[in-house]
This record gives C-alpha cells, sequence and structure tokens, in this order.
C-alpha cells in the first residue's frame, strides 16, 4: 500500500474525508497534509453522553447559599401576619398575661414581707420571755440597771436593723441632728410606725413587740408599784457619724464641755417614762476605745456599747449621761434603739 494510501485511510478514520472519495475532496486535504502534525492525525475520539455523565458527576457540587429573598416570608405568610381581630386578641391576652405575672410578684413580694415582719415580731417576743427576769429586778433594784448581751442572737437580723439606720442617715430629710449636743455627730428621730414602717420596718417591729411583751413580765416580779402600759412607748432611733462630729469640732475650735448626769424622766410628774431600755446596734469591731454608751453616777460604772447589747435602766431614780462616740476612719457610724417604757395612766371617770 502506497504512503498517499495509509494517509487516506487514517484520514477516513478521522472523519476527515469520505469513504471512497477520491475526487476534488481529497485532493484539496490532501494538499494540506504537509501542515498537518501527528496530533492531528491522533485527536481525541468524541466522548459519549453517558461518559460525559459520568464527568460532570465527579466534579465538586457548587454550594449555593440562601439569599435574603429565600429568608423572606412569602406574600402569602405576610397576610397572614396582617393585624386582625383574632390578632388583636392574642395581644390583649399577652397582656393580661404580664399584668397578672407582675400582680403575682407584688403579690408574692407581699408575702414574703409578712412573712419577714411575723419572723421578727416572733423573734423578739420569744427572746423578751426568755430574759431572766429575778435578775433583771435583782440589778436595778441594787444597781439600777441591768445589762443582757446577745439578745437577739441572729446576725442577719441585726445587719438588716444596723443597714436601716445607715440608710436613714443617707436620707437627710429623715433624721434631725440632736441639738442637746451639736459635737456628738449624733442623729435622731422618734419611732412611730406608719408610713415610717418602709424605711425602718425592723426597728418599729423590735418598739412594738418590746413594748407589748415586756412590762407584763416585770409585773409579775412584784417589784415594780405601778403598772407599765402594754400598748404605748416613747422610742426613738440615734445614729452616729463621724465625718460630721469631725466637722463640727473643727468649726468649734476647742474641745467640748463634759456632759452633765440627769434623769431620762425629767423629774415633772406629768412625765410617765419609767424604766428606759437602750438596744445597741454597734458593728461588731466596736470597742471601748470608740466610745459611746452610757455613765451612771452611781459608782461612775459605764456601759460601753456592743453588737445586740440590751441595757434596762430606771428612768426616774438612777443619773446617767451619754457618753459621745468617736469612732475611727473605719467605723464611722453606730447606732442604737431607745425605748422609755411608760406607766398607764389611770382614767379617773373608770375609777368614778
Amino acid at each position: 500500500m502506497s504512503v498517499r494510501s495509509v494517509m487516506a485511510a487514517a484520514l477516513m478514520a478521522s472523519g476527515l474525508v469520505v469513504v471512497g472519495a477520491f475526487g476534488p475532496q481529497y485532493q484539496l486535504i490532501s494538499s494540506n497534509l504537509a501542515s498537518m502534525t501527528a496530533t492531528t492525525l491522533f485527536a481525541k475520539r468524541k466522548m459519549s453522553m453517558k461518559e460525559k455523565r459520568k464527568k460532570r458527576a465527579k466534579r465538586p457540587q457548587k454550594v449555593t447559599r440562601p439569599s435574603v429573598l429565600d429568608r423572606t416570608p412569602k406574600i402569602d405568610a405576610w397576610e397572614k401576619t396582617v393585624t386582625t381581630n383574632e390578632a388583636v386578641a392574642q395581644m390583649k391576652q399577652k397582656e393580661d398575661s404580664r399584668e397578672k405575672q407582675v400582680v403575682a410578684r407584688q403579690a408574692s413580694d407581699l408575702i414574703e414581707t409578712q412573712r419577714k415582719s411575723v419572723d421578727t415580731l416572733t423573734l423578739i417576743k420569744e427572746r423578751t420571755e426568755a430574759l431572766p427576769y429575778e435578775e433583771v429586778t435583782k440589778a436595778i433594784e441594787s444597781k439600777g440597771y441591768f445589762v443582757f448581751d446577745d439578745f437577739l442572737g441572729k446576725p442577719e437580723l441585726l445587719d438588716e436593723m444596723e443597714k436601716e439606720a445607715v440608710d436613714m442617715l443617707k436620707s437627710t430629710d429623715k433624721l434631725s441632728r440632736d441639738i442637746s449636743d451639736l459635737d456628738s455627730g449624733e442623729f435622731t428621730t422618734l419611732i412611730q410606725g406608719g408610713d415610717q414602717y418602709a424605711d425602718i420596718p425592723r426597728s418599729v417591729e423590735f418598739i412594738v413587740s418590746l413594748t407589748r411583751h415586756l412590762p407584763p413580765l416585770l409585773e409579775e416580779q412584784d417589784f415594780f408599784d405601778f403598772s407599765f402600759d402594754a400598748t404605748a412607748s416613747a422610742g426613738s432611733l440615734r445614729v452616729f457619724d463621724r465625718n460630721a462630729r469631725e466637722s463640727t469640732l473643727k468649726l468649734l475650735k476647742e474641745d467640748p464641755p463634759p456632759r452633765q448626769f440627769g434623769f431620762a424622766n425629767e423629774g415633772d410628774a406629768s412625765d410617765p417614762k419609767k424604766l428606759t431600755v437602750i438596744y445597741f446596734l454597734a458593728p461588731s469591731d466596736w470597742d471601748s476605745s470608740c466610745g459611746g454608751g452610757v455613765t451612771f453616777e452611781e459608782g461612775s460604772v459605764t456601759v460601753t456599747p456592743a453588737r445586740d447589747r440590751l441595757l434596762i435602766f430606771r428612768s426616774d431614780t438612777c443619773s446617767f449621761r451619754s457618753e459621745p462616740c468617736i469612732g475611727t476612719d473605719s467605723l464611722a457610724n453606730s447606732a442604737c434603739i431607745v425605748n422609755h417604757l411608760i406607766r398607764k395612766t389611770v382614767d379617773e371617770n373608770a375609777k368614778s
């Protein structure tokens, strides 16, 4: 077979010529044989459709992320959210539910407040009843006063009462400066209950419970020649502020005069005070160097403030003086509750 025959056969196999085409077409192609390369002679054969699908299956798939429109509710979904009577009813139901939750929370807070109040009143009653009354009357008869430590014995209650006192000090309109001793740095207010209960609930409860339960137990000792009023007393809260004291002393530019002895009862027959009870709310680190407390004229004995200390003495027969508090930079505040128990007033109309 000649060279041309071989090349012709190759061209026919590649689809470039038609079998038996030895006419002008063959002559045209054969004239360009010199310019054809070996690659053209051995070109790839055409892939079948099955092979193409198999090749595409091997390609990595392109991840299509959802567009903003894909994430947007369809128009029919919007139509369902259009405000209707049903939607208004649902909104009203939610509002009612929120109101009920608020009311339930307020009711829960009220119940908790009442529970705490009952617990405090009960504790003070129990601790008052537990006092050694025979020792109380003997000490008052021999010395004029009686001291009892760890009266309430409940640290968390003491912390709450002390915080009440300091918070009152921070409110400029709830305590008054003690004008009898301007250099003392002490502020005071009567404990009368009512609206005041919101500010000092534990202090109010202390006065109420002590006034109710202490007098009857004292009278059982047959020591006093009068009856106490278990429904009324004269209670007050006293709070010391070191900063106020230091500021006043700088203005005075001299040492204050010594305090004088006297009686809690003014001596007038119209003054009903008979027994004075002082409950100290001093910080736990407070000691004698911090000042404060009461000095009794007879024996020159000073009862210093101490946390949870109860002091009882006769208002009309026991001469005393209050000692100025000094405090320290870290112990700037101290407080006490003073309660004067009074005699029961005789109703002349009831006697007749």
